[in-house]
């Protein structure tokens, strides 16, 4: 067994960006590139913590960990595949996979054969699941109608750090912008006259020994939305190293195991129900067995 890569910051290294001291301190590392990546797939950490910026200044005696695996990540790729969940004349529902942008510009290169291509709701990067793209800018106003009159049911499921004690709530409060780190906007409650509504129902379907899964459906999309709730019951999603600072759980995922279930809507054009599920990842279940537990 490979053991994970392991230093102490001294006193000449202190004050020194992340990167810079692994590129100075690792010569295992094929290139600047491969550390920038490791440490963006959360396979490094500082003092125990998971430190996803490479821009992050050490101080002496700082703990530095490189997880052995490091330099063994594929090598990116521009093709991306998207599976399709459910396809007319006027929508195209997906499966996004984690680590695809949610922006026009991706999902167009995804589907070249679909030139006007136009999101109808977003997820957030590391998030997988059920996202619905237009295909005209009618069918574009049409969804988006949808989603502003809330007419369109969404479930999500998460994997959470800690046992969750109770078996179903709701969350209701006013979402707002908290503060700024390293150039990420961080989300939190605010007073209603600084913020928006942001409504959460929740419900507990599984318990682990140190992790729980939840479902989730919320009645409102702010931004962050489900990280920041979760977060704030004292249950981060695992893997999502900016609203959780303490884990409970030993996992240590590369990417925040949100994956955004199903959705059901009326078509606003044919009115048939519309009912799309996307298929839970592989690794949102190695999580699962890793943690014996079972959906």
């Amino acid at each position: 067994m490979v053991k994970d890569f392991k230093w102490r910051v001294s006193k000449k290294h202190a004050g020194m960006r992340l990167l810079q001291f692994l590129r100075e301190n690792c010569p295992e590392a094929p290139s600047v590139k491969m550390i920038k990546r490791a440490i963006d797939s959360k396979l490094c950490t500082v003092n125990h913590r998971t430190e996803t910026f490479s821009s992050y200044t050490l101080s002496e005696n700082d703990t530095v960990v490189l997880r052995s695996c490091a330099f063994d990540q594929p090598k990116e790729t521009n093709a991306v595949k998207v599976p399709v969940l459910y396809e007319d004349k006027e929508i195209l529902i997906v499966n996004k996979p984690a680590g695809l942008i949610s922006d026009n510009k991706s999902l167009k290169a995804c589907f070249p054969d679909h030139k006007n291509l136009e999101l109808a709701h977003r997820l957030d990067k590391e998030t997988t699941g059920v996202l619905i793209l237009a295909k005209t800018a009618k069918a574009k106003e049409k969804m988006v109608a949808l989603f502003k009159e809330r007419a369109i049911r969404k479930l999500y499921l998460a994997l959470v750090d800690g046992v969750v004690a109770k078996d179903e709530g709701t969350v209701d409060n006013f979402l707002g912008k908290k503060s700024t780190f390293q150039g990420q906007t961080v989300y939190g409650a605010v007073d209603r006259k600084e913020g928006q509504r942001a409504l959460t129902y929740w419900q507990c379907l599984k318990r682990g020994a140190s992790a729980s899964v939840m479902r989730c459906e919320p009645f409102t999309g702010r931004t962050h939305q489900l990280r920041v709730h979760l977060s704030a019951m004292g249950h981060p999603i695992l893997g999502d190293t900016q609203y959780g600072k303490k884990f409970v759980c030993r996992l240590r995922p590369q990417r925040n195991l949100l994956h955004a279930y199903s959705v059901v809507f009326t078509h606003p054009t044919s009115g048939e129900e519309i009912k799309v599920i996307a298929p839970i990842p592989l690794d949102f279940k190695e999580a699962l067995a890793d943690l014996k537990i079972s959906l």
